[in-house]
């Protein structure tokens, strides 16, 4: 009994641990995603003066500018899971994304996480999300959340801080349980508000984040918050790391 009682405790124990080392190893997974996310920003960068690539703020219009995702093809965003036009061949859904020629890795736009969320595996004719190519969304600041005009992008070298906020995760849950749900994925871009908020896939009070800059971090759901208020940043005309808009004063 003394044995057997020692087991259990010992099961007790080392549970956790084992969900905590499983949880770490794809966090992990997400931030060396993100590292190659921002190595193919700085690469396109350098390719194109400066500009960054339109972040597909389109909601799936036709007629909408190559974004650095997609492209929207037969009045609707690549789908490489549900539609058989692109299922087949997948790789044919990513490389209509302005990045794909700098990363041509699937697996990297793809949060291991995420992947297994209602959203993701219901059918977009089903009330899943339109956008399946990623699990991570561009900050619409990139091009002053335009979706009708499609403004040419900022560049980098405009942007007040590389701390600034780029893509992350979004919370489909950030409103409460299925709210926004599969409307944060409705595009390749969101607005860097608590409404969308910053998704907590590998901790109950974090998500990754990529930085202008090209680095990938962990970034607490407090500092995020913090920085959704539009004018109450360090930036010019109070511009946080989240509303940092060059072609506005406040970043909004």
């Amino acid at each position: 009994m003394v044995v057997l009682g020692t087991l259990v405790i010992l099961a007790l124990l080392l549970v956790p641990a084992l969900v905590r080392t499983d949880d770490n190893g794809t966090r992990m997974v997400c931030l060396h995603n993100l590292r190659q996310m921002g190595m193919a920003e700085n690469m396109y960068a350098g390719d194109n003066r400066d500009y960054f690539a339109q972040p597909n703020w389109d909601g799936g219009s036709p007629g909408s500018p190559q974004g650095w995702l997609y492209t929207v093809t037969n009045g609707a965003i690549p789908d490489p899971v549900d539609n058989g036009l692109w299922a087949m061949n997948p790789v044919s859904a990513w490389c209509t994304g302005a990045w794909f020629q700098y990363v041509q890795n699937q697996k990297y736009y793809l949060c291991p996480v995420d992947i297994e969320s209602k959203t993701y595996t219901t059918p977009t004719a089903s009330g899943g999300r339109a956008n399946k190519l990623c699990s991570y969304v561009m900050n619409g600041a990139v091009n002053g959340f335009q979706s009708f005009n499609y403004q040419l992008p900022c560049k980098i070298t405009d942007v007040w801080s590389p701390a600034c906020y780029l893509l992350w995760e979004p919370d489909e849950n950030a409103n409460g349980q299925g709210n926004p749900g599969a409307f944060a994925y409705n595009d390749g871009a969101n607005f860097p508000n608590n409404g969308e908020g910053i998704g907590r896939l590998h901790s109950a009070n974090s998500g990754n984040m990529l930085c202008v800059g090209g680095n990938a971090d962990f970034v607490t759901l407090q500092v995020f918050e913090s920085q959704t208020v539009i004018g109450s940043g360090m930036g010019p005309g109070g511009k946080t790391l989240a509303w940092w808009y060059p072609g506005a004063g406040n970043g909004d």
